[in-house]
């Protein structure tokens, strides 16, 4: 194989392909592509419209694709790819020869995003990339690992997609516009960030004494809003004990439940030293006592819980034991969980969220992407390929939940290390994904104007 790029050209037009042998082929590539000799492209799609981006997906010498957010990887005969990417106005991000469908894995990261050298990866979209299974050896990737899971690529499938292309359904009433509005409004950044310092001046390192006084704090916190009832869950990781801090505001027995919640834990390269966790996951902790006060006070007929895990860095095990904790009559009130996992890193200068959630909670999705849409200058991607976070729990018990964190954490320099600290935060990044997780929740609850 061949790795060779061209420039990215800006498409300043629709796309212009040669139809003359192109576009009247008649049908794809048949079963017998593999004894062919198939080349693969990596197109920017993100100054495409998508009626672009679908007739693209169409011609006859596309013979697979996969939308990786802002690239749409697509794979055919040589000669046809040749035509098609030389007499076409596309922005091209990668061109490679001679692969097939079949030598390509799709792996979804969790604690960890640096593949090993050796693996060669086409295109990577916030959690999800796209390597070539030749590249990848038992040694460098455990497909048992939590850190990664690794599937076969399945042509034709949309593995994340970039809001610019989500034809996402008006999905509230124009009272519940309004009702966001005000509730995102109402979102303190520079309290959140200052939060954020806070927790990160603490090592919260299950086997730190600071981990507890981290707890403390939060807890602290969530009680000066008088909720209804306020505990520490208590489990057991890594032969420790650990706790969930959880505060509810009840709005009675047979009330809808919804859920904020968000780990406290952190780690690093050297723990029982420093293990600072500023974006990960001081920020989602943080984020959780800011919606709390943004929501604590406000009439409503849904109960509200706010709940901060432990033992997330050693595998989810805090907010697995607080679903094993739920009784039946509870889990079938809860309506949405939202999971908030590093909201405060941005690699450049705009502000770019990951949405996903499992494609049985699409509606869900569909709530917290009308929401982003109310934030100016956020950039959000959906993906429905959920993975290593503590919404897991609770997709895996059929309660509905979503994942919100920034979509460049892949590219964060200082993850898992000691140098995770307040000033590689981002004060903007973090305030939009809070007003966007303030406005989906207003949306969401009944909320008296």
């Amino acid at each position: 194989m061949r790795l060779y790029h061209s420039p990215a050209r800006p498409l300043t037009a629709l796309i212009v392909l040669v139809t003359l042998t192109l576009s009247s082929r008649g049908s794809r590539l048949d079963a017998n592509t593999s004894t062919m000799a198939i080349d693969a492209a990596s197109i920017d799609i993100s100054t495409m419209t998508t009626a672009q981006m679908e007739k693209l997906k169409s011609y006859a010498a596309v013979a697979w694709w996969g939308e990786f957010g802002d690239h749409l990887i697509i794979g055919g005969q040589s000669k046809d790819m040749d035509q098609l990417l030389n007499s076409s106005n596309l922005a091209i991000a990668g061109r490679w020869e001679n692969i097939h469908e079949q030598d390509l894995k799709v792996v979804i990261a969790a604690h960890s995003f640096d593949l090993p050298k050796s693996v060669k990866t086409l295109t990577r979209s916030g959690r999800i990339s796209l390597v070539m299974s030749e590249t990848m050896k038992s040694r460098d990737i455990n497909h048992d690992s939590s850190n990664y899971l690794v599937t076969n690529f399945r042509a034709n499938t949309v593995y994340v997609r970039s809001g610019i292309h989500d034809a996402t359904p008006r999905v509230w009433t124009k009272s519940q516009y309004s009702k966001a509005k005000k509730m995102m409004n109402q979102v303190d950044p520079v309290r959140w960030y200052l939060d954020v310092g806070t927790l990160s001046n603490w090592n919260r390192h299950i086997s730190s004494v600071d981990n507890v006084s981290a707890r403390d704090w939060i807890k602290d916190q969530l009680d000066q809003l008088r909720p209804t009832s306020s505990v520490l869950q208590k489990f057991t990781v890594a032969g420790r004990d650990a706790w969930n801090v959880v505060a509810t505001f009840d709005a009675g027995p047979a009330s809808d439940i919804y859920i904020v919640c968000g780990h406290y834990d952190s780690i690093s390269e050297r723990p029982s030293e420093s293990a600072p966790g500023a974006e990960d996951n001081a920020t989602g902790a943080a984020g959780v006592v800011e919606l709390a006060r943004v929501f604590a006070g406000t009439p409503r007929s849904s109960t509200l819980m706010f709940v901060t895990f432990s033992g997330e860095e050693q595998g989810l095990v805090g907010s697995k034991a607080f679903v094993r904790g739920l009784d039946s009559a509870t889990r079938s009130r809860i309506k949405a969980v939202l999971n908030m996992d590093m909201i405060g890193y941005s690699k450049d200068d705009s502000e770019d969220v990951l949405l996903e959630s499992s494609s049985r909670y699409k509606t869900l999705v569909d709530q917290y992407a009308a929401a982003a849409r109310l934030v100016s200058g956020l950039k959000y991607y959906t993906s429905y390929n959920p993975y290593g976070s503590d919404h897991m729990p609770f997709i895996d018990n059929n309660i509905p939940a979503i994942l919100t964190i920034d979509n460049d954490w892949g590219d964060y320099p200082s993850y898992h290390r000691s140098s995770d600290t307040i000033d590689k935060v981002s004060r903007d990044m973090g305030a939009a994904i809070l007003r966007m997780n303030a406005a989906a929740l207003a949306g969401m609850l009944s909320i008296a104007p």
